[in-house]
């Protein structure tokens, strides 16, 4: 078994969502899972809105990435995440 980096896009409800609150949860639901939050950038998408692009390592364990998606979707502020890419590491 190897590791896995995934990278997902994280949208806030809204523009008023404190995003460094939001990135301190997805670090704690990472973390209960066995995964580590890699790395956490806030891009601009358009009219004042901005969401998180975070990478997560974590183990290629079956159905730990879906219990990962499943807090993350779970974080106050957090109105969906997508998951863009997905490597080997």
């Amino acid at each position: 078994m190897g590791d896995v980096a995934m990278i997902y896009s994280v949208m806030p409800e809204s523009p008023e969502v404190d995003l460094e609150k939001v990135k301190a949860d997805i670090k704690n639901a990472a973390e209960s899972v066995g995964a580590e939050l890699n790395r956490a950038d806030i891009k601009p998408i358009a009219f004042g809105l901005k969401a998180l692009e975070i990478v997560i390592i974590m183990d290629d364990k079956s159905g730990k990435s879906g219990e990962l998606e499943d807090k993350l979707n779970a974080i106050e502020g957090v109105q969906n995440i997508e998951l863009t890419d997905m490597s080997l590491i």
